[in-house]
This record gives C-alpha cells, sequence and structure tokens, in this order.
C-alpha cells in the first residue's frame, strides 16, 4: 500500500465524527429539557446519560483512529518499514472497529430508551 492509503480513509472517519457530534448536541440538548421538566422521569434521564457517555467514547475512538491512519501515511511517506506501517494501519482499523460497536450498541439501545421515553 502507498503512503496515501490511510489519508484516504481519513473523510470516511471525518463523516462518522460529523455524525456521532450530531449525536451527542442533539442529545445533550435532549437531556437539558428532560431536566428542566418537573415530571421528567430520572431513570430515562439516566439511560439518556449512558448514551451520551457511549457517543463520547465513540466519538474519542474516532478521533484516535484519525490520528492513527494519519500517523501511518506520514511514517509510512518518511521510513519504509512495511511492518510498522502494517501494524499502525492495523491498530487504526481496531480503533474503528470499537468505535463502530459503540454505535452499533447505542443504536439498539436508543431504541429501547425511545420507547421506554414514549411510553410516559
Amino acid at each position: 500500500m502507498e503512503w496515501y492509503g490511510p489519508l484516504t480513509i481519513l473523510p470516511a472517519v471525518a463523516l462518522i465524527i460529523l455524525s456521532t457530534s450530531g449525536f451527542i448536541i442533539e442529545l445533550n440538548k435532549e437531556i437539558s429539557i428532560m431536566e428542566k421538566e418537573k415530571n421528567s422521569d430520572a431513570d430515562i434521564i439516566k439511560l439518556k446519560i449512558k448514551q451520551l457517555k457511549r457517543l463520547g467514547t465513540a466519538n474519542g475512538f474516532l478521533y484516535g483512529s484519525a490520528l492513527i491512519f494519519l500517523t501511518a501515511g506520514i511514517l509510512k511517506m518518511l521510513i519504509a518499514s512495511e511492518t510498522l506501517f502494517l501494524f499502525i494501519m492495523l491498530l487504526g482499523v481496531v480503533a474503528i472497529t470499537i468505535a463502530l460497536a459503540f454505535l452499533f450498541i447505542h443504536s439498539v439501545k436508543s431504541i429501547h430508551i425511545r420507547q421506554k421515553h414514549l411510553q410516559l
């Protein structure tokens, strides 16, 4: 793989970061509104805060994977070590896989939280 290979992955990671950041902003607004209401269910607020934490963790892994892919591209350009390059690329793939797992869990659990919230 050429040195620019990992850099071609960055736009996809950035798009996922943008989407996740939008989820975080909306969820934060929703939690703020629920906390101001007097008849809000505290259990739902706690579930939404856990959801916010999962999204934040996923975003952290996405930022980390972007940094790792950038590092892999730069090191491949500067140092001709194929083994080091493959190791760093694998590390980036693991980081983005963990982030996607957190986003998957978020998606599945958000359905349950929304159903519980609407049953009020």
